[in-house]
């Protein structure tokens, strides 16, 4: 049977249209199964669509250990006042 364990964080300020952030994780080992989800703070009704996206996924194996590293891009029209960054791993 799997487990999963997740980490859930939260991102406060001005994230306009066009902007990224760099993230890392470690804690994992050689074949777990990795998930990442961006939540977009909404409620806004002048901002009808805030929209991100996980870019760049990537492992970086070292001797030491592996670190996820991924992008998190505003890919909407309206700035974006926070979001959520959920990160589970499956083994």
């Amino acid at each position: 049977m799997a487990n999963v364990t997740r980490a859930f964080f939260s991102w406060v300020g001005n994230f306009p249209p066009g902007a990224s952030h760099g993230w890392s994780a470690t804690g994992f080992n050689y074949g777990d199964v990795l998930s990442v989800t961006a939540h977009p703070v909404i409620g806004s009704p002048n901002a009808a669509h805030r929209v991100l996206r996980i870019e760049d996924m990537r492992i970086d194996g070292t001797p030491t250990g592996r670190t996820l590293l991924f992008t998190v891009r505003n890919v909407g029209t309206d700035s974006i006042p926070g979001y959520g960054l959920g990160i589970s791993v499956t083994v």
